[in-house]
């Protein structure tokens, strides 16, 4: 688009920005002088090294993922928190299966090895008694996520750890139900989990740029929460489902949302802290270290 600014969003699966799409669709960026496009990089670690290498410039990933590749001296930082800033994770298992004794031996469908899903996946089993290496066999599913409810259909998995709408899909079609969501108290009740991050080399030479996609992002984020029937409809293009399959997945968390791009630091801490107990970063940290919070919005300026 002429007199535009061409940017790659990048983001881990399909499932994710979904605001971000849904303003790219409607022209917020383009209010901010911004041609966004969203490129996917599945998977946690595969996406952290692309905004590391600079091979992209700004985006989304779970806190989990980008704060690993950072404290390895990964070349970007948080910049901003996304909308699913609570552990919007929830856990489907196919509907024979009847308890979490039950789960021994079976497989869990996950977006990647070392992506978010596997580490919230550990705190959950554990907390009822299973073990993640020994009782769960965990299934990466990377470019094939986005099927995740027609692979559980087919038999190739029994559970999964995902994100709306992919479960109010799979419990329409009967195939699973939701036992529990990751933000719930016995779980991460108090968690940053979606951040976004810039590449350190991008936030020097264009912080006009990255500050202008904040913007966007929560222009966008305001206007898919205040059109809900519009987003729906969005949304239920994006998937193939139907717009009350949308609603009822925007009904299960949308009012968990953030939409004001200001990062959770004590939850982001959290994040950090549960990836030294499981041994994904060698020392203990401060969330300061990994954040470059300059460029969130102003909440008192209206989007």
């Amino acid at each position: 688009m002429a007199g535009l600014r061409r940017i790659e969003y990048g983001v881990p699966s399909g499932n994710d920005a979904l605001t971000v799409r849904f303003g790219i669709e409607v022209g917020t960026f383009e209010a901010e002088g911004l041609d966004l496009s969203v490129r996917i990089v599945f998977g946690g670690p595969e996406l952290a090294q692309a905004f590391s290498s600079g091979d992209l410039s700004i985006g989304s990933i779970g806190s989990p993922s980008g704060l690993n590749a950072m404290a390895a001296g990964g070349n970007f930082r948080i910049i901003a928190s996304g909308c699913r800033q609570r552990a919007h994770m929830y856990l489907g298992v196919r509907k024979d299966i009847k308890s979490y004794q039950m789960l021994r031996g079976k497989r869990l469908g996950l977006l990647s090895i070392g992506s978010c899903p596997s580490w919230i996946a550990r705190r959950m089993l554990i907390q009822h008694g299973l073990d993640p290496d020994a009782d769960i066999t965990s299934v990466p599913l990377l470019d094939d996520y986005p099927r995740i409810i027609d692979i559980m259909e087919e038999g190739g998995i029994d559970a999964c750890l995902a994100t709306e709408p992919n479960l109010s899909i799979g419990e329409d079609r009967g195939i699973l139900e939701i036992w529990a969501a990751a933000y719930e108290d016995a779980y991460l009740p108090n968690y940053q989990w979606i951040v976004r991050v810039a590449h350190t080399g991008f936030i020097a030479q264009e912080p006009d740029t990255v500050a202008a996609v904040l913007r966007g992002c929560r222009r966008a984020a305001h206007h898919a929460a205040g059109h809900l029937n519009d987003f729906a409809a969005f949304v239920a293009g994006l998937y193939g489902t139907t717009q009350a399959v949308a609603r009822r997945a925007m009904a299960r968390e949308l009012s968990h949302y953030q939409l004001d791009c200001q990062v959770d630091m004590p939850g982001l801490q959290c994040s950090l802290d549960m990836l030294h107990e499981f041994g994904g970063i060698p020392r203990p940290g401060r969330a300061e270290e990994f954040t470059d919070l300059r460029y969130q919005p102003d909440r008192s300026i209206r989007p």
